[in-house]
């Protein structure tokens, strides 16, 4: 926990009810409509920090702030009157001297006062810009990281540093010295120099390293075949309508097969009628043939029963034979047997008709299939293996002018890069400029992005692949994105997360810790001013984590709306803006 702790607010006036605010250690939450004076709270308290001016409505009949400050060693009253640049301070904190004290000058000024609360008690000196020239160090250096009013929650700016740029070197200076503990007033031109000349150095050796890495990478593509070639564009499209002109004759190749295949089917169909023609017509020679014999047969016994002598009794029974009159049985089987014969004649004409078209038939196929057969050598002995090594000697073609771009991009690295290494060794020698930036070392920066991730995640932030503190803008990087790529009220979001790592941090691994953060409006943006929403798990999610970490700082959230959470452990102040119930705003009688 903090060394201090804001107890009271108070805000009087001649004639005016007293309006207080009470404070606890951990988490406090103002809440409520519009135009109930929410944001007063933080004026008020940035006005006893030392703020130049208020931004507060004199009609009001009030004109006087209080602040009540809780010590392990006693409690500490300050107060100021609207419009003047003194503030009066009792204490029974032994270590705090009461007194008027000023918000400028170097005696007596409050900020000793406030830094004194978080145990810097002497006077130190940083550096304010690229010169080495120095400021103090004041509450004021350094008091935007973490009181943040409503118009700068959602600014595009790193919150760490201040509107104006000018202020940077001193911001990120004192922020060091809360880290380290080291002012860096020591630091001078000279060692300064010392490190341009081993940033140099380590630059030369980059650069000799880089060029030696080109010259390895050029040594091991000259084996590359066709890598001296000229015109290579030129023979790839040579190569291109080369296997566009095999291909088309492939097509008709296999077109020309399929046609063939397909007159083949149709001529073996017919070869197979001629067949099943020429076994009936082995069928029928037969018949005709065993017809043939059976007429000869009666024929030739009709001619030779005169040779037989004549049975008129039946061997068995002795009965009379009946005699048959057979003279018409020669002359009807000579009619038969020709009318046969002819037809015989007329079926060994037709049979010769079908060997011979059979036999035409059977050479058809034969001549069709050597020529289906010569088109699949020609495809696959031919024209396939041909498209094969144009496909192969375009690819080589192809790597060869990719490398060829790659030898004239390393080319023109080695002129950029030996251009630039002229330019480092015969750079000037001239002082050196202070930049504050280097001195935020690997391990401050690393820390960081831990403290940052675990933060977003118990916030649930919505799609988080990764997050990184950026030390070139000293400001949240997104997924690869930088916050000022967000809308209004992801960076509202992602300012507070900031702000909450920054003081987490600053409590555990710092030297010295504010103790107190303030933020007005951390998602009210996200509503009012027609920018996207940050999803409702989020908004619960930061709440959760505020309080949840109680124990590290004082924290004062001004709010519109907030989730619906168990806030039983928290210090919550409500405005209802209604004269019925509960407390209508921060000034009493003040509508």
């Amino acid at each position: 926990m903090s060394k201090f702790h804001i107890e009271r607010l108070i805000v009087t006036g001649n004639g005016k009810e007293p309006s207080i605010l009470e404070f606890k250690e951990g988490l406090n939450i103002v809440c409520g409509p519009s135009d109930t004076g929410k944001s007063y709270v933080l004026e008020c308290i940035d006005y006893l920090f030392g703020s130049d001016k208020i931004r507060f409505d004199r009609n009001t009949g009030y004109d006087r702030v209080k602040l009540i400050i809780a010590t392990k060693n006693g409690t500490i009253t300050l107060e100021r009157q609207l419009d003047t640049k003194k503030i009066e301070v009792r204490s029974t904190d032994r270590d705090i001297k009461s007194g008027s004290y000023g918000i400028s000058g170097k005696k007596n000024n409050i900020s000793d006062l406030w830094l004194q609360l978080i145990g810097i008690d002497e006077e130190h000196h940083i550096i304010k810009n690229s010169r080495f020239e120095k400021q103090r160090l004041t509450w004021r250096t350094f008091s935007h990281m973490f009181l943040i009013k409503e118009t700068n929650v959602f600014q595009e700016q790193s919150i760490i540093l201040p509107k104006q740029n000018t202020a940077s070197t001193a911001a990120l200076s004192a922020l060091l010295f809360l880290i380290s503990g080291i002012d860096f007033v020591e630091v001078v031109p000279l060692e300064e120099k010392k490190i341009k000349e081993a940033r140099k150095k380590a630059v030369v050796d980059y650069i000799h390293k880089r060029l030696a890495g080109f010259a390895d990478r050029k040594e091991e593509l000259s084996s590359i075949p066709y890598l001296d070639a000229s015109n290579l564009q030129g023979k790839v499209e040579a190569v291109l309508d080369d296997i566009a002109e095999t291909e088309r004759a492939i097509a008709e190749s296999i077109k020309h097969n399929k046609q063939l295949l397909k007159e083949i089917l149709a001529v073996n169909a017919q070869l197979a009628e001629c067949n099943t023609l020429y076994n009936r017509y082995q069928v029928l020679r037969s018949q005709y043939a065993s017809d043939i014999k059976r007429l000869i047969f009666i024929v030739e016994g009709e001619l030779n029963k005169d040779s037989i002598k004549e049975t008129t009794k039946c061997p068995f029974c002795e009965s009379d034979i009946p005699v048959q009159d057979e003279g018409g049985y020669v002359e009807a089987s000579h009619a038969e047997l020709h009318r046969i014969q002819l037809q015989l004649s007329d079926l060994e004409e037709a049979n010769h008709d079908i060997v011979n078209e059979r036999a035409a038939l059977e050479m058809k196929i034969a001549d069709l299939n050597e020529k289906k057969l010569g088109i699949e050598v020609l495809l696959n002995n031919e024209l396939k293996p041909k498209v094969a090594a144009l496909k192969q000697t375009l690819a080589e073609y192809r790597q060869a002018i990719e490398i060829q771009n790659e030898a004239a991009v390393i080319s023109e690295f080695e002129i950029s890069m030996k251009t630039e290494l002229f330019e480092v060794q015969m750079g000037d020698d001239s002082e050196a400029e202070f930049k504050v930036k280097n001195y935020f070392d690997r391990d401050i920066l690393d820390s960081l992005d831990d403290y940052l991730n675990k933060t977003l995640e118990l916030c649930k932030y919505e799609g988080l692949s990764s997050a990184y503190f950026s030390p070139s803008n000293f400001d949240v990087f997104i997924n690869g994105k930088s916050k000022d790529a967000f809308g209004k009220g992801y960076r509202a979001f992602l300012n507070t997360v900031l702000a909450l790592t920054l003081m987490k941090y600053l409590v555990e691994r710092g030297k010295y810790a504010p103790g107190i953060l303030i933020v007005d409006s951390p998602i009210l943006s996200l509503k009012e001013r027609g920018d996207e929403k940050t999803p409702d798990t989020m908004k619960a999610a930061l709440f959760q984590y505020l309080l949840d970490n109680q124990d590290f700082s004082q924290v004062i959230i001004i709010e519109n709306n907030i989730p619906e959470l168990d806030y039983s452990k928290a210090n919550v102040i409500s405005f209802t803006k209604d004269t019925t119930y509960g407390r209508y705003g921060f000034l009493n009688g003040v509508r």
